[in-house]
């Protein structure tokens, strides 16, 4: 579980006497293993979707969950959740999400596209590149465990809404 790697990573991070290289390695590890975890969640929801909805498991994984590389909210989920089930339906479930929990919704959003960004910058420099472009921030593990809390609890009502507003399969 992603909550108790984070969790040992915060520990060594906070181990005495460590090199300002190791701790950004730390971070940028913990922020990696956040948005792996989050695509996953992802793929469990489209599949949780389109279980009993489509007859055709094997096109959801080639089509959807294959062909999806990431997690920004607009670009990848809700492009996931529209192959699966259209756009009226996805439109159901963001205004019911709106609807009832409006500042998560937003706040679900701002974090998918924050942690995103942080993930392309990660995933695609070294350290020295990422220490050189003065605009990236290297989160301790700390915040990434809060991030992490904040997730578990904005996609759990998510999930909610999603299978409230899906029809039944």
């Amino acid at each position: 579980m992603v909550a108790a790697t984070l969790i040992e990573l915060d520990k060594w991070f906070k181990e005495p006497g460590l090199s300002l290289d190791r701790t950004n390695l730390l971070s940028k590890l913990a922020t990696i293993e956040l948005c792996g975890w989050l695509e996953e969640e992802f793929d469990r929801l489209i599949r949780r979707v389109a279980n009993g909805r489509i007859s055709d498991a094997d096109w959801v994984e080639l089509n959807v969950i294959d062909n999806t590389h990431g997690f920004a909210y607009t670009k990848h989920w809700r492009s996931m959740l529209c192959r699966v089930v259209g756009e009226v339906f996805a439109r159901r479930v963001e205004a019911a999400m709106d609807a009832a929990h409006p500042a998560d919704f937003q706040r679900l959003k701002t974090l998918l596209g924050q942690l995103w960004k942080d993930r392309c910058s990660f995933a695609h420099a070294d350290l020295q590149a990422n220490l050189a472009n003065a605009q990236l921030t290297f989160n301790a593990p700390s915040i990434t465990i809060l991030r992490h809390n904040q997730l578990v609890t904005i996609l759990g009502q998510y999930e909610a809404v999603l299978i409230s507003v899906m029809p039944a399969p």
